[in-house]
């Protein structure tokens, strides 16, 4: 993994992740808030489901900016952006006005996503992709360790107003780092696209993403894979405040405890993203991630039926290893299949399909909590996992994707 670090590379996950801090603490800062002002749980729903509606609206003509525009450029803009809305929060003490800053919050990052997703692999060899992605997913393991726990901690210390002026400090410095880093101008515009008018010259390039996906087999089985696994896993964010305020309440403050549960499943993810190549030696790479979902699902059932505080940290551990593997295995495949000057447009369009499951997951697991409580939606999820794990090993994409990624690697 060490090949694939360089100055560029440092410097872009360094503001990504500075700036992923900022985000965690904007969240918590905002869920704080709404369990304070309502005992509703759709009001603690509705962050999470405003937080993800900018990537369905936004996200395709996100992507296409991202290989038209300079995707540095866009990066920081974003970034700004996000400092600017997370530190007017601050003033937020109605529930209309922390929805809206949460859609703001998420057009930010629905612009930034596809930019950095195109950016990062054009800072490396391409014969470095999965050692890229196997650091990243580190990384985001270690940050996955610090940022909920330090997020809970800071929320509960400095009160959520005063969280939210952090959080906007750290967007700042994190588009600051982005000003060294040398990155690639996207591609020119192909020349055969220049005799058409510029409007439908713009819906060639936002549809063509589409026509990729739906002529490579291997994108389109990762895509409705991932729609599958969108669906079980969204609800699950939200639903651990509610679960964790009614079964574990006891244990101490509920926010410091979601935050250390957040937090190991780092830890997990970390000995997933270090031990990855080990783990081929044994077992390709698909089927590796359709058995990582299976065994997800049966700790997620565990997790329903565990009563001690303990246990379930231990239950979260492994619950960190599906999330490294998922990441891993969806960026190499787009990075393999996709030429650099489309990528941002696969990205956007992943966003776009994906977002909206989000957003119904979110709002449909919290509707349902209140109604038969967050532990029986929770056995809904894990079962709902197993499920997606046999689909996805029965679906005829399937061994195309697994003989399209042995042909990659030999």
């Amino acid at each position: 993994m060490k090949q694939a670090l360089n100055q560029n590379v440092l410097l872009l996950f360094s503001s990504y992740y500075l700036k992923t801090i900022a985000y965690g603490i904007a969240y918590f800062a905002s869920i704080a808030l709404v369990m304070d002002m309502s005992d509703n749980p759709l009001h603690v729903g509705m962050i999470s489901m405003l937080e993800t509606l900018p990537f369905m609206l936004f996200s395709a003509f996100a992507g296409l900016l991202a290989d038209k525009w300079n995707r540095k450029m866009l990066i920081i803009g974003s970034y700004l952006f996000l400092g600017f809305v997370l530190s007017a929060a601050f003033f937020a003490n109605t529930l209309w006005a922390l929805d809206l800053l949460a859609f703001l919050g998420g057009t930010a990052y629905a612009f930034s996503f596809p930019a950095k997703k195109a950016l990062q692999p054009a800072l490396v060899a391409d014969t470095l992709y999965l050692e890229l992605n196997s650091l990243e997913a580190m990384l985001k393991n270690i940050f996955q360790i610090i940022r909920p726990a330090f997020s809970g901690l800071l929320v509960a210390f400095l009160g959520a107003h005063q969280a939210f002026l952090a959080a906007g400090a750290l967007c700042l410095i994190s588009a600051l780092l982005m000003l060294p880093l040398h990155a690639p101008e996207p591609k020119a515009k192909d020349t055969r696209m220049e005799k058409q008018p510029r409007k439908k010259d713009s819906l060639h390039d936002l549809f063509e993403g589409i026509r990729l996906v739906r002529q490579e087999a291997s994108l389109t089985y990762l895509i409705l894979v991932q729609l599958l696994v969108t669906l079980v896993i969204s609800m699950q964010a939200a639903l651990t405040f509610l679960y964790v305020e009614e079964h574990f309440r006891g244990f101490g403050d509920t926010e410091t405890i979601v935050g250390l549960l957040f937090s190991v499943t780092g830890i997990g993810g970390l000995l997933g993203a270090l031990f990855m190549k080990r783990m081929l030696a044994y077992i390709q790479i698909i089927p590796l991630f359709l058995l990582s979902l299976a065994l997800d699902g049966c700790l997620v059932i565990l997790f329903t039926v565990s009563k001690n505080l303990t246990a379930v940290f231990a239950i979260w551990i492994f619950l960190g290893i599906v999330g490294t593997v998922n990441s891993i295995v969806t960026d190499t495949v787009i990075q393999k299949s996709v030429n650099p000057d489309m990528r941002g447009r696969v990205y956007g369009l992943i966003s776009t399909c994906s977002e909206p499951v989000s957003l119904l997951s979110s709002g449909v697991g919290t509707s349902l909590a209140s109604l038969i409580g967050a532990k029986a939606v929770f056995l809904f999820a894990g079962i709902s996992e197993v499920m997606v794990g046999i689909i996805g090993r029965l679906l005829p994409s399937y061994h195309r994707l697994n003989q399209s990624m042995k042909q990659s690697e030999e």
